[in-house]
């Protein structure tokens, strides 16, 4: 089942409108239904807004078997991988209840750029390969490998991969997404 599927029959099921999912979410009704028509990819933040206004967590729209442990072993987080994104996320995170920070391991498509983001928490990026344009409020800064960045999320941010091949980055941030 598609991303937009997926979202349109969890609403449903909770007997919700595009409205209330809009109010929870802090995202706009044409922007959802966008997403529920195929016709908008969302961003993981917004994604992950959308999976909280639903009371699930982003693993609902691509199910995983789940490690409940704190050791992740190389290739087997739990990937995000949809085909409407042009990024894969894997998560390095163990999976208890009370932990705050989110490790991730980004792939990101060349070519790609973000929507600006802003949220609530912080992040910390670190790029293992290929190119990474950081937007922070009026700021523009292009990473190589080796190279981070360390700002709070409510910072206005956009990524961008200028480049030709995939970008690897591990992110840090709060609060969890996955």
């Amino acid at each position: 089942m598609q991303l937009g599927s997926k979202v349109r029959a969890r609403r449903r099921h909770l007997s919700l409108t595009l409205k209330d999912i809009s109010e929870r979410s802090g995202l706009s009704v044409p922007y959802l239904s966008q997403i529920e028509r195929h016709q908008a990819n969302p961003s993981m933040t917004s994604l992950a807004s959308i999976a909280r206004a639903l009371g699930v967590t982003l693993t609902y729209f691509v199910p995983e078997d789940v490690p409940h442990s704190s050791v992740t072993r190389q290739g087997c987080g739990n990937v995000l991988h949809l085909r409407e994104l042009p990024y894969r996320v894997e998560s390095l995170a163990g999976q208890g209840t009370d932990l705050q920070l989110e490790p991730l391991l980004i792939s990101i498509h060349p070519g790609f750029t973000s929507d600006l983001n802003s949220h609530l928490g912080e992040e910390f990026i670190h790029v293992l390969q290929g190119q990474l344009r950081l937007t922070l409020g009026t700021e523009q800064f292009e990473l190589g490998p080796g190279d981070s960045a360390h700002h709070p999320s409510t910072t206005s941010h956009t990524w961008a991969n200028p480049g030709s091949s995939d970008t690897l980055l591990l992110w840090v941030g709060t609060p969890r997404l996955l």
